[in-house]
C-alpha cells in the first residue's frame, strides 16, 4: 500500500468521529453535517471500489478529493458556527469559503492526476472566455451579495419590498437573498436584482393610516378623544406603544368627514392581522359614543324604531340593577330612572375598561362577556383580584366616593356593559340619605378584599427588594475580596 492510500484509509474513522462531534456542538449547522455524512458514505463506497482488482486510479483520487471536501465543510462549520457564532458572521462568508475550497480541491485533484494547469490557462483563452460568459450571472450575484453585506443596507429580520418581491430577509447567500413572504413561502431573490432595482426597507416601527368615515352630525373632538383612548387603553398585538396611536381628521368630503388613526406597526408583513385589531378597537369606541360605523340610511330607519327597543332595554337594565346587592333596597320608582339613564357600552377583547389611579365617577354592570380585575402596587407588581361575568358590578368605589380607580379592569373577550354615573344617583340619595349607610357596609367588604390583595403584593415586593439587596451585597463582597 502507498502512503497516500494509508492516509486516506486512516482518515475515514477520524472524519466520522469529527462529524459526530460537530453534530453535537453546532445544532444550527446540522443540515450541512448531514451533507458531510453523505460525502462520508460516498467516500466509503469509493474505498470499497478501490479494493477491487485492477481498480482505476481515478477512484483513489476521487476518494481523496471527497475526504478533502469533508475536511473543508467541517472546518467551515467549526470556524463560522462555533468559534465565530457570537459575532454572527454573515452567511455569505461561509458560502465564499466553501466555494473557494471547492475550486482549490478541484485544481489540486487535476494536479495530482497530471493535468498541466499552466498550459491549459495559457493556451485556452477562448475556453476561458466561454466559461466566464457562462458564469456571468453567478459572478454578478456573488458580487452583489458581497456589496449587500459590506454596505449592511439589508439585514436579517428586516422587511423589504421591491418591484417584484415583498418579504422578511432571512439570509444573504452567494447567489440569492432568501425572503419569507407573509404567506409563509420563501422567495430566492437574485442578489443582482436587489442591487439594480429600488428596495424599500421598512422601518421598525412603520407608520400606517387606518381611515374611517362618519357623518357630519358627530363632534370631531369627541370622536378623536374616544378613538385615542381606545387605542391607548391597553397594548395591541403588533402595534408599537411609542409613538402613541393618534386619531386625526383627514379630509372633509361633501357627504362625510374622513378620519384616520395613525398607528406604528412592528410587523409589516402581518399588517392585515394587526390592523384588524386596530379597526376593532375603533369600531367599539365609536359605538360607545353613539357613532356606529353603519350607513346613513340604516341610521335613519333605526331611529324611527327606537321607542319599543328603548322599553325593552329599560326593562333589561332594571333586571340587571335588581341583581346587584347595592340596589336591593331601592324602590321601583327609584330604579326606573336609573335604568332609563344607564348607557350601553361595548369593549373589544384586551381593551382596558378602567385604569388604576385614573379619575372616574361611574360604575359598570356586565351584560355579556367577562373581565379581569387587576391590582398593582407602587413597585410595579400586578395581581389578579377577581374575574367578573354577566350580572357582576365593578367600579363602584369611584361611583360612590369620587376617588380614583382602585383597580384596572380589562376585557377578556367582547364585553357589553351598562354604565351608571354619579349624576344618575344624585336624586336618589337626595330623597333618601339613609341608603348611603346601607351601601357603605357592603362597600367596606369589597374594599377589604382589595386591601388584602394589595398587602400581599407589598409583601412580595418587599421580599424581592430584600433578595435583590442580598444579591448586590454578595456581589460587592466577592468583588472586594476577589472571590470567584
Amino acid at each position: 500500500m502507498s502512503p497516500t492510500f494509508d492516509w486516506a484509509l486512516a482518515a475515514l474513522p477520524v472524519l466520522a468521529c469529527a462529524s459526530l462531534v460537530v453534530w453535537r456542538i453546532a445544532p444550527p449547522a446540522r443540515r450541512r453535517v448531514r451533507f458531510v455524512c453523505a460525502l462520508l458514505v460516498t467516500t466509503v463506497l469509493l474505498r470499497l471500489c478501490e479494493m477491487l482488482p485492477a481498480a482505476p486510479r481515478w477512484i483513489r483520487e476521487s476518494e481523496i478529493a471527497f475526504e478533502e471536501l469533508i475536511v473543508l465543510h467541517l472546518v467551515v462549520i467549526v470556524v463560522f458556527h462555533v468559534a465565530l457564532s457570537r459575532f454572527r458572521a454573515p452567511r455569505i462568508l461561509s458560502d465564499l469559503a466553501i466555494g473557494a475550497g471547492y475550486v482549490a480541491v478541484f485544481l489540486t485533484t487535476l494536479t495530482r492526476v497530471g493535468v498541466n494547469l499552466t498550459g491549459i490557462i495559457a493556451t485556452s483563452a477562448v475556453a476561458t472566455a466561454v466559461i466566464g460568459f457562462g458564469l456571468q450571472d453567478i459572478l454578478g450575484n456573488l458580487a452583489s451579495g458581497l456589496v449587500l453585506e459590506m454596505e449592511q443596507g439589508i439585514a436579517s429580520g428586516q422587511w423589504i419590498r421591491t418591484d417584484q418581491y415583498l418579504g422578511q430577509v432571512r439570509t444573504v447567500r452567494m447567489r440569492y437573498t432568501a425572503l419569507e413572504t407573509p404567506d409563509g413561502d420563501t422567495v430566492l431573490a437574485p442578489n443582482s436584482a436587489l442591487v439594480r432595482s429600488p428596495v424599500l426597507v421598512y422601518g421598525a416601527p412603520h407608520r400606517k393610516l387606518v381611515t374611517f368615515q362618519l357623518p357630519y352630525g358627530h363632534n370631531p373632538p369627541e370622536v378623536i378623544r374616544a378613538v385615542d383612548e381606545a387605542l391607548s387603553s391597553s397594548p395591541l398585538d403588533g402595534i408599537a406603544a411609542e409613538p402613541k396611536p393618534r386619531c386625526v381628521v383627514v379630509e372633509f368630503h361633501p357627504q362625510h368627514v374622513q378620519y384616520g388613526a395613525l398607528v406604528w406597526i412592528m410587523r409589516p408583513g402581518l399588517e392585515y392581522l394587526d390592523l384588524s385589531g386596530v379597526r376593532t378597537r375603533i369600531s367599539f369606541a365609536l359605538g360607545r359614543i353613539g357613532a356606529p360605523l353603519v350607513s346613513i340610511p340604516y341610521l335613519l330607519d333605526h331611529r324611527h324604531e327606537t321607542a319599543p327597543q328603548e322599553d325593552a332595554e329599560t326593562a333589561a337594565a332594571m333586571a340587571a340593577l335588581r341583581g346587584i346587592e347595592f340596589f336591593r333596597n331601592f324602590e321601583e320608582t327609584e330604579l326606573r330612572p336609573l335604568a332609563a339613564n344607564m348607557k350601553s357600552q361595548s369593549f373589544a377583547p384586551g381593551e382596558a375598561i378602567l385604569k388604576q389611579g385614573e379619575p372616574g365617577d361611574s360604575a359598570y354592570i356586565v351584560k355579556r362577556g367577562s373581565v379581569q380585575i387587576l391590582l398593582s402596587n407602587g413597585s410595579g407588581l400586578s395581581g389578579e383580584v377577581a374575574r367578573a361575568g354577566p350580572g357582576d358590578f365593578f367600579g363602584e368605589m369611584s361611583l360612590l366616593t369620587g376617588e380614583n380607580r382602585t383597580a384596572t379592569v380589562k376585557a377578556l373577550d367582547q364585553v357589553d356593559c351598562y354604565r351608571l354615573s354619579k349624576p344618575d344617583l344624585d336624586p336618589v340619595f337626595a330623597a333618601r340619605p339613609e341608603l348611603a349607610e346601607h351601601i357603605s357596609a357592603m362597600l367596606a367588604e369589597r374594599h377589604a378584599g382589595l386591601e388584602s390583595v394589595r398587602e400581599k403584593l407589598d409583601g412580595e415586593a418587599e421580599r424581592q427588594r430584600e433578595a435583590q439587596s442580598r444579591k448586590d451585597l454578595l456581589s460587592r463582597i466577592r468583588r472586594y475580596f476577589a472571590l470567584s
